[in-house]
């Protein structure tokens, strides 16, 4: 029985280096390659193809030596958009020009096995069709000018139909099946110089790349595009510090294998910095070793030593992160002499008394607490409140006689329906002996929970804290010696920040095991129900709302807000389903696959996307979840949609108010509904850090223009109609970041700590690292023990053809050992 031992085990690269390694390799190794991009040939906007790369001439030898080598001349655009587009829409006759050169480049090199086209910075969903018509095009072109020349394409990494990380969603791989012998799919570069270090082509992304490619394309067309590079990222000072745009730093095998052996540093590679070799660490998940050199100490978030609520410790892709979802009010009395719940003395009709509280049922309704004050002083009163809903927001409380109402109206402010405590007196003189507290009145709903006398009151929002431990300890050099800093420490926090999103009302994720409760919602019309994955869970799982008609928070005071819902169309589905605000419906089309709004019967505006309905085999564990959302601010709704929140488009409406909810046509699964405020933003942004000195330092907090802050609750509001990126010129970064403290003049051989306190909710704490003043950084690499895997993993587990290495030259050559012969 005879067996091939070649299936899925052929190898492309690329001769972009020209360095000596690259010679070395293409002498030494050529049989071990199925084909080489000679990467010469550039198109420029006209479609006229110039030899720039590699010269043709450096490459003969090989070319002669290994004549079983599949050749291919590789034409690139280097990225230049601007190209893409002239030949995509063949303007002034680009690509027909392109089409032409092609042809001319084979003619010239009669030797050559075809073209391998390097195509990038296509643009969006919208330009697929025309960038199929020039695949096709290139495609049938050359095989009129010989069938038995091919065609290689180089594609960008892709999890499903618009689903690049890159915006490169003009590419459709079923449709390009068609148009190539031969595909290479570029699954390397999530890791770049602008990025958070990380691996170049980490797992979850590649096994979503392959795992689309291999069921929409001839897997047997595929090559898996690796990495033969790595990076290191300089992460104790920020990239304008340093004079460059980005803190990444390209690396081959070989640099990394120095940065290991002691032979770099951040100082020139020369003192003042010691000269140390480094400990590779290997990532067993993303089959890939890494190094922290001159980092003394780190910490993950899940490392800190202790933690005050609300801030947790969470996991997100194997990264143990410290953050807070909401705030909850800190509150210090000082010395507490009385401590009363909520059940009065003596109270009238309009007084609802249970589990050591009191509801007004009346706004009439009174209750008397009567305590003793120990001896003559200045002390304080807090009251413990709860406002129940956006309609039970307000109570009369009297001490002694003197009255103050305690009344909210904002939508967005953070107590609702959860306690808090309010001043009732400060630094009020009272004489030893009895005294009293009076509730007199309020809004029907409203709640006491207690009051305290005490010392001192204070209290503020809180995201809480973390505290970690951190130990630097000298390493030995490459003599030999004990190494310590010269100057002395930087800490830098890893950090993940968010743009701002509207301040939040409601989240709703139908996760509690109560869900749907009449106190909080209302059908207006049709059905609705809760779905849970465990019914029996006492705790939160995944949950969906299903059905059909209005649902909606019960309450009829919404004006202006900003609502959204992800959601999905069951497979037999139909018709709209988004959110509504009174009148107004802002929705999906499942029909026309557009993104509507409606008010009453009046189409507004629509915005044409790809929707799909979701099968029943995956409606519960893999549902096409679509996000839709709508601001309205007066008369005009601003429409979004796509899991960017992406502004579609924007229309005026007349007044509008009242209920607000989701709405369906027919049935729909939701998972996720969320009322904000149409006005008001929270800021993820900002963060203290206590230094191992002692010294605190703010980070985070961005300048805006036009808006006003809420000093308390540090959120912002806009004061005019626009969007909230037009209000600061810094942009946010959805990647992790770093944050650098000035020199820390500690002696090395201590124990210190550090403590991360987030004053906005979701900002994300990954790791701390105390690393040397004079430089510190993260490298990733590639190494053969990593390219073997993936090759095993694209023969084995997807059955491609074979991978594709970016580029010779950078690898270690001993993975040219490791790999078969291809003849």
């Amino acid at each position: 029985m005879s067996r091939d031992y070649l299936k899925g085990k052929k190898c492309m690269i690329w001769s972009f280096m020209g360095n000596t390694r690259m010679h070395q390799a293409l002498n030494n190794y050529g049989d071990r390659y199925e084909a080489v991009g000679i990467f010469t040939f550039e198109v420029d906007i006209t479609g006229t193809i110039t030899e720039t790369g590699t010269p043709i001439s450096g490459m003969m030898p090989y070319i002669n030596k290994w004549p079983k080598v599949r050749w291919f001349l590789t034409v690139m655009n280097h990225g230049a958009a601007s190209i893409f587009t002239a030949l995509r829409n063949n303007e002034s006759g680009a690509k027909t020009k392109f089409l032409s050169e092609l042809v001319r480049i084979m003619q010239k090199y009669p030797w050559c096995a075809g073209v391998d086209i390097d195509l990038e910075r296509g643009g969006g969903y919208e330009n697929k069709d025309a960038a199929n018509i020039l695949f096709s095009d290139i495609y049938q072109t050359v095989k009129a000018y010989n069938p038995a020349k091919l065609v290689n394409i180089c594609l960008p990494g892709m999890t499903g139909v618009q689903g690049s990380v890159g915006g490169e969603n003009w590419c459709v791989y079923a449709d390009l099946d068609a148009y190539c012998d031969t595909a290479a799919i570029m699954s390397y570069g999530m890791a770049w110089a602008g990025s958070a270090p990380g691996p170049v082509s980490p797992r979850d992304w590649l096994v979503g790349v392959y795992d689309y490619a291999a069921r929409v394309m001839n897997p047997q067309k595929i090559y898996m595009g690796l990495p033969g590079y790595g990076w290191e990222w300089q992460i104790y000072t920020n990239p304008a510090d340093l004079g460059q745009t980005y803190r990444g730093v390209s690396l081959t095998y070989y640099a990394a294998k120095i940065w290991a052996e002691g032979g770099y540093n951040f100082t020139g590679n020369a003192p003042p910095q010691p000269m140390i070799p480094w400990l590779a660490y290997w990532d067993d998940y993303d089959q890939v070793p890494y190094m922290l050199p001159q980092v003394y100490d780190y910490a993950e978030g899940g490392d800190a030593t202790s933690r005050e609520a609300p801030i947790i410790g969470e996991t997100y892709n194997r990264r143990r992160y410290l953050t807070c979802y909401g705030k909850t009010q800190k509150a210090e009395f000082g010395t507490i002499y009385i401590n009363r719940d909520g059940e009065p003395d003596s109270y009238t009709e309009g007084v609802v008394i249970g589990n050591g509280m009191i509801t007004l049922s009346s706004e009439m309704g009174t209750a008397t607490y009567d305590f003793t004050v120990p001896q003559s002083g200045i002390y304080d009163v807090a009251v413990r409140i709860c406002y129940p809903y956006w309609d039970k927001n307000g109570i009369n409380i009297s001490l002694d006689g003197s009255s103050v109402g305690f009344y909210e109206n904002r939508l967005w402010w953070p107590y609702w329906r959860s306690t808090f405590w309010a001043i009732l007196a400060k630094g009020r003189s009272m004489s030893a002996g009895e005294h009293t507290i009076t509730v007199d009145g309020g809004v029907v709903g409203a709640q006491l929970y207690g009051f305290r006398l005490c010392s001192s009151f204070s209290e503020q929002p809180s995201a809480g804290s973390a505290t970690f431990e951190l130990s630097p300890r000298s390493f030995k050099d490459v003599n030999g010696n004990m190494a310590v800093p010269d100057k002395g420490f930087k800490l830098t926090t890893e950090i993940l920040r968010r743009k701002p999103d509207s301040a939040l009302v409601w989240y709703e994720d139908f996760r509690d095991p109560i869900t749907l409760q009449s106190t909080y919602w209302t059908t207006l019309s049709g059905s609705w129900a809760v779905w849970r994955s465990d019914e029996y869970a006492s705790g939160r799982v995944y949950s969906q709302l299903e059905g059909s008609g209005q649902l909606a928070w019960r309450y009829d005071g919404f004006s202006d807000v900003h609502l959204r819902a992800r959601l999905a169309f069951p497979h037999n589905g139909s018709g709209r389903a988004g959110v509504f605000i009174g009148d107004i419906f802002c929705c999906i089309n499942i029909d026309t696959e557009r993104v509507e709004l409606y008010q009453d019967s009046i189409l507004l505006g629509s915005y044409g996307a790809a929707y799909a309905k979701t099968p029943a085999t995956d409606i519960r564990t893999n549902p096409n979840m679509y996000l839709i959302e709508m601001r309205k601010r007066d008369n005009s709704v601003r429409v979004y949609s796509g899991n960017s929140n992406t502004l579609r488009f924007t229309a005026m409406v007349s007044p509008a108010s009242g209920y607000c909810g989701i709405q369906s046509d027919n049935e729909i699964k939701c998972e996720l509904l969320r009322l904000g405020d149409a006005w008001t933003y929270e800021p993820y942004e900002a963060f203290d850090v206590t230094m191992p000195n002692g010294t605190t330092e703010n980070y985070g907090r961005i300048a805006r223009s036009s808006v006003t802050w809420d000093s308390e609750f540090e959120v912002f509001t806009l004061t005019s109609d626009v969007e909230e990126s037009a209000t600061r010129s810094e942009d946010i970064s959805m990647d992790y970041d770093f944050v650098h403290s000035a020199m820390l003049y500690i002696p090395c051989n201590a124990d210190y700590t550090a403590k991360f306190t987030p004053r906005d909710i979701n900002v994300w704490c990954s790791r701390v690292f105390l690393g040397d003043g004079d430089g510190f950084g993260i490298v990733y690499y590639q190494d053969v023990d990593s390219i073997v895997y993936w090759a095993n993993e694209a023969a084995y587990r997807w059955r491609l053809r074979g991978f594709a290495l970016w580029s010779l030259g950078q690898e270690d050559l001993r993975l040219w050992e490791a790999l078969p012969k291809q003849s």
